[in-house]
C-alpha cells in the first residue's frame, strides 16, 4: 500500500460530504486542463466541453443532481481531451512513418 494515499483517504474521509464534493470538483477540473494542455503542447485541435451545468456548483446551495450532472460534463471532457489527443498522436506517427 501506497502510505501518501493512505494518508490522504484518511484526511479525505474526515471531510463533510460538501468538501468531498469540492475536492472531487476541483481535481476534475484540473485533470480537465491538464489533458487539454496535453493536446494545446501538440497542436492538437481540442476543446473543453463547457455546459451550463457546471455554473451550478458554483451556488452555495447546489443539489446532488447538480453535482452529479456537472461532474459528468467534466469527465465528458476529460475523455475528449484524451481521445483528441491519441488521435492526433495517431496522425503525427503517421506523418512520422510517410
Amino acid at each position: 500500500m501506497n502510505e501518501d494515499i493512505n494518508e490522504y483517504m484518511t484526511f479525505f474521509k474526515e471531510q463533510t460530504l460538501k468538501e468531498k464534493q469540492s475536492i472531487i470538483y476541483e481535481q476534475l477540473q484540473m485533470l480537465a486542463g491538464f489533458t487539454n494542455n496535453l493536446c494545446k503542447e501538440l497542436n492538437i485541435s481540442n476543446e473543453p466541453i463547457l455546459n451550463r451545468e457546471i455554473l451550478d456548483l458554483k451556488k452555495d446551495n447546489y443539489t446532488e443532481d447538480d453535482f452529479a450532472e456537472a461532474i459528468i460534463v467534466l469527465i465528458n471532457s476529460i475523455q475528449n481531451s484524451i481521445c483528441d489527443y491519441s488521435n492526433g498522436i495517431s496522425d503525427l506517427l503517421d506523418k512520422i512513418d510517410n
